[in-house]
């Protein structure tokens, strides 16, 4: 799972485990370390409600509908976005969606990521 901030705006990519993981366990989770902290995010499907993202303490959690989920999984859906009012009236952009082998050559095991469906850059 790769994440990118940008401003205002978070995007998670997920390769085929991570999906798999996700459609199977209801979650998918990764984590990173940063000195004596840990860094936790991921993806928890929920049975209602527009896709969303929270931040508790050091967790990031990227809330998705079980039905999009499954849709994902069933279908060649790329991914979904969002966009959430934050508690100043700013908007958050959320995007999630599959992670796709690059086109060019890459020193990165992309051997779990979706075939590219691009042939050209």
């Amino acid at each position: 799972m790769k994440l990118r901030l940008l401003d205002n705006s978070i995007r998670l990519r997920l390769n085929k485990e991570d999906i798999d993981e996700l459609y199977r366990e209801g979650e998918v989770w990764t984590t990173s370390q940063l000195g004596k902290t840990s860094f936790i995010y991921g993806v928890k499907s929920i049975e209602r409600g527009e896709m969303h993202a929270e931040m508790d303490g050091n967790r990031l959690q990227f809330l998705l509908n079980v039905d999009q989920v499954k849709e994902w999984v069933d279908t060649n859906t790329v991914g979904f976005s969002s966009v959430q009012k934050n508690d100043d009236n700013s908007e958050l952009k959320l995007l999630i969606e599959k992670d796709f082998k690059c086109l060019t050559t890459r020193d990165e095991d992309e051997s779990k990521n979706f075939e590219n469906p691009n042939s050209t850059c």
